[in-house]
């Protein structure tokens, strides 16, 4: 049996801002540390055999908090990394809107495989992020595992190991410093604790 822990990072100054950052790499703000910190203290009597998160500074300083562990003892994984919105990172939906909307209007007509410009499409992400849970759960079998990552990611690996279509992406919330659970066993996955906050 393997126990999975996905934890989204905490919050940062540019969430309270409603803009897109997926590749942008900003820390934890005062607010997502003390997110991680809690997370922490809920998670205190569990021992991560490995942990592994995405390379961004936001997800890295969470899985640092939340596993008590020394920063080198983390896997970075670049497959874990949010979207690439390429040429919208760091840019608020409504300016997109107003001054590139023919993308615009295009990536959300085609969400799946249209890209924002210089940026990656949905299935671009779906797939990285596909093999690294399988990569993942094949390596690390009988363990158990905190994943530290972002919203697109955890939408996708829930879609992934519950056998779900694309659609299933839209079916899923993870909030800032919030855990879910899954058990793994012989191909079956059981979700245990979704979102949840201290």
């Amino acid at each position: 049996m393997t126990l999975l822990y996905l934890v989204r990072h905490g919050e940062t100054d540019l969430n309270t801002k409603g803009v897109y950052y997926g590749w942008t790499d900003d820390g934890l703000s005062p607010q997502g540390i003390k997110q991680a910190e809690k997370m922490a203290v809920m998670l205190e009597d569990v021992h991560f055999d490995t942990v592994i998160s995405s390379p961004l500074t936001r997800a890295r300083e969470t899985a640092v908090i939340v596993s008590r562990s020394d920063p080198d003892r983390i896997i970075l994984d670049e497959r874990l990394k949010e979207l690439n919105f390429g040429a919208w990172e760091g840019k608020h939906y409504q300016v997109i809107q107003d001054h590139d909307k023919e993308n615009w209007d295009l990536w959300v007509k085609d969400w799946k495989k249209a890209s924002p410009p210089a940026g990656e499409s949905f299935v671009s992400m779906y797939r990285r992020v596909k093999q690294s849970i399988k990569e993942t759960l094949e390596k690390y079998e009988g363990q158990t595992l905190l994943m530290v990552t972002h919203q697109g990611c955890l939408r996708i690996i829930m879609c992934i190991l519950l056998n779900m279509k694309y659609e299933g992406y839209w079916h899923f919330t993870f909030d800032h410093g919030a855990y879910s659970l899954i058990d793994v066993e012989q191909g079956y996955c059981i979700v245990k604790k979704i979102n949840q906050k201290p």
